[in-house]
């Protein structure tokens, strides 16, 4: 039977009780606590995901409160990995939430072992790539998004996709904007938060089709969405 609380969910199509069965015993790591971190979340406890691991030990700073909605000022200089954790709690309590510790390399397999889906909301392309490297050898699927400025990307990398199919390397140093330099929107975080939180949904339920082996880029500025394919099936 679906909880009051889960109705509208299972009314989607492609969800279901069976849907809802599955986000309840589902697991899933959440890899940032910050501009994008803080939709996804929010809407993955608000959607009933059973246990959600937080990974971020960086501390709020007043910079963060424009896009970082999950962390109320009153918390200015806790870490965002407890702060967050006190959040979700009190989104959904019935669903169990894991601090964990920040992603290393010595520990990322550590950490991101024993999680359904793990979620790249990092800004930074020495954690993106740790995190791809670390879920393509445990064979986990991982939901990723980055963004600058009024733009952002996601996709989802599973079914022998990898980060490294799309972007083989990471950037030299400076050689690409970043949010230090040209800022973000607090809105546009919550949009592709949001998307990535619903790519996670359609992973753990099998609603919809996840963009595996294709890339969402979106232009808020301009108002413009494209979907590229990488990696086709056939040649995977």
């Amino acid at each position: 039977m679906v909880a009051q609380r889960d109705v509208m969910t299972a009314r989607v199509d492609g969800i279901g009780e069976a849907g809802i069965a599955r986000l309840r015993v589902a697991r899933v790591l959440v890899v940032g606590a910050g501009g994008l971190g803080s939709p996804v979340l929010a809407y993955l406890a608000a959607a009933g995901v059973g246990t959600i691991g937080i990974s971020d030990p960086d501390r709020l700073e007043p910079s963060n409160l424009q896009r970082q909605v999950i962390h109320p000022e009153s918390r200015l200089g806790e870490a965002k990995s407890v702060s967050a954790a006190r959040t979700v709690r009190a989104l959904n309590s019935q669903i169990a939430v894991r601090v964990e510790p920040g992603m290393t390399l010595d520990n990322a397999g550590d950490v991101a072992r024993g999680y359904d889906v793990v979620v790249d909301a990092t800004d930074s392309f020495s954690s993106k790539y740790l995190l791809s490297d670390c879920c393509t050898t445990l064979e986990i699927p991982h939901v990723w998004g980055t963004l600058v400025g009024m733009s952002f990307q996601v996709s989802v990398f599973a079914q022998g996709r990898t980060l490294r199919h799309l972007y083989p390397d990471p950037p030299p140093p400076g050689s690409t904007p970043s949010s230090r330099t040209v800022g973000v929107l607090g809105g546009v975080c919550g949009q592709a938060g949001s998307l990535m939180a619903t790519e996670v949904v359609k992973l753990i339920t099998g609603a919809g089709t996840p963009l595996i082996g294709r890339l969402l880029i979106v232009d808020a500025a301009a108002g413009k969405w494209n979907v590229v394919a990488f990696m086709p099936k056939e040649h995977a």
